[in-house]
């Protein structure tokens, strides 16, 4: 059931993207004539919701992004991925970074919209403050990818004139107190679940488990600890091992103990653009052509012989998938990536399978891993446990050291949650030896040589931003 997503198509015209949009964060758009009823909170909130179905977002960036890792490989140029991967031509004018901000202040500013004009709607109390809710959940999940990526960005949270919008950059760390502050409103306003006419909304599992990876990725360790334990009593679980690969496919989406917080993809509706790009991106099948990325050979190398992971992850040559035999002739690695991806050889374009933001397994790697950093690694064994033996693995040796747990956990995060949209976004926060490590590592694609850069550890603040916004300083490096 993607019920939310059913109105999303209706407003895509009022919300949709317009030339003022490519002058982000600025925004001067009235609406004298909107935001009277309660019908039109709940359209201003889905089309916050659609900014989340958008290219680069998590219609093919979040996935994309391993192939800028040792996980995947991007043959083509037109995206730049390929560029970002080998160090060569990324700049502050490549696609990717000009639009992930784009995109994400696109967002921002539509959750501005709503978070500013339905306090003063007349509507049920507890309504409105779980709009509020929703809204400045998605708020601070774009506000989140920003300072990962950025690090100091323009923190917007009003609706602002051309004039007004002209700011300097905030610091990171005056942006993660909003962040924080957005989640636990909408922890303390959101639903633990919604009736079939509203699935995919946040909910308050989404809140917490989202500041449980903020708290995490700021080495807020303690904090990070305690958002995650608040999920002993949340109802969530992992799926069973056979149910794996089902999880992320229409079979399972929005129906089961692990998924916590999906982005919503309609497949042949006729409308362009609200289904996801999964299929065609893979090259799973003939009927899909080209792998557009693919897993490489040092990502498949990890994998122990028992793990299900592998062959839930990865086609390789001489499996079955969709009823053919993998070849692997349309990838330059041999190998095809599977998350997601439905054996069906008509959808070529609009899939209908939901993308997996945020799920049990990675709450329980945030555990481990925060453990292991503040407590050191005693605390972290029976979390990653629990991930390993669902996989078919035994527990890890007793007795490691802080430093050996710190590896065991970045291989188990690597191996499970690959193509999920967390290996890069591992990387920069782990720091420029892991990156480059990382990246120069890849040696197993022929004619392709990366190279690693210290400014890499940074995106480039793009450069049309800086020329519409004198106020905004560049990156180191760039």
């Amino acid at each position: 059931m993607k019920r939310i997503f059913l109105p999303i198509i209706l407003v895509l015209t009022f919300f949709g993207c317009s030339s003022e949009l490519d002058l982000l964060p600025l925004n001067t758009v009235t609406e004298p004539t909107f935001w009277k009823t309660s019908d039109d909170a709940i359209t201003g909130v889905n089309g916050v919701y659609n900014t989340l179905a958008d290219n680069y977002q998590y219609r093919d960036f979040f996935i994309h992004s391993d192939a800028i890792t040792n996980n995947g490989y991007s043959q083509y140029t037109f995206n730049s991925y390929l560029e970002m991967s080998d160090g060569s031509g990324f700049d502050s004018s490549s696609s990717i970074p000009t639009q992930v901000w784009n995109r994400c202040y696109e967002g921002i500013v539509r959750a501005n919209r709503v978070i500013t004009n339905i306090p003063d709607i007349e509507m049920d109390t507890n309504l409105k403050n779980r709009v509020l809710g929703e809204s400045r959940f998605l708020r601070a999940l774009f506000y989140s990818t920003l300072i990962n990526l950025y690090g100091d960005v323009p923190l917007i949270l009003e609706i602002q004139s051309i004039e007004e919008s002209l700011v300097s950059r905030t610091a990171k760390s005056e942006i993660l107190a909003q962040i924080l502050e957005d989640l636990d409103f909408a922890e303390a306003n959101l639903p633990s679940s919604y009736s079939s006419q509203d699935i995919g909304r946040a909910t308050k599992a989404a809140a917490i488990g989202l500041k449980s990876r903020v708290y995490l990725y700021n080495q807020q360790y303690g904090e990070a600890i305690s958002e995650a334990n608040k999920f002993g009593t949340l109802g969530y679980d992992l799926v069973p091992a056979e149910q794996f690969s089902d999880m992320f496919l229409p079979v399972l989406e929005n129906d089961n103990s692990e998924s916590i917080f999906e982005v919503q993809f309609l497949g042949q509706t006729g409308v362009a653009n609200v289904g996801s790009m999964f299929n065609q991106n893979s090259g799973t099948l003939k009927t899909f052509g080209s792998s557009v990325f693919s897993p490489v050979e040092e990502f498949v190398a990890i994998f122990d012989d028992e793990d299900i992971r592998l062959t839930a992850t990865v086609l390789r040559p001489g499996d079955v998938f969709g009823e053919e035999i993998y070849d692997g002739v349309n990838s330059p690695t041999t190998y095809a990536y599977k998350k997601f991806v439905t054996p069906d050889p008509t959808v070529t374009t609009d899939g209908d399978a939901n993308f997996v933001v945020l799920r049990y397994a990675e709450i329980l790697l945030n555990l481990a891993e925060a453990q292991n950093e503040l407590n050191g690694p005693d605390g972290a064994y029976a979390p990653i446990n629990r991930i390993r033996n669902r996989a078919g693995l035994d527990d890890l040796s007793t007795g490691l050291t802080k430093e050996q747990m710190r590896d065991a956990i970045k291989l188990e995060r690597r191996k499970e949650l690959a193509f999920e949209g967390h290996h890069y976004f591992d990387l920069l926060r782990y720091g420029g030896d892991d990156l480059k490590e990382a990246m120069e590592s890849v040696t197993s694609v022929i004619g392709h040589t990366r190279v690693f850069q210290e400014r890499f550890t940074l995106w480039p603040i793009p450069q049309p931003q800086i020329n519409i916004n004198p106020n905004l300083a560049q990156n180191p490096g760039w």
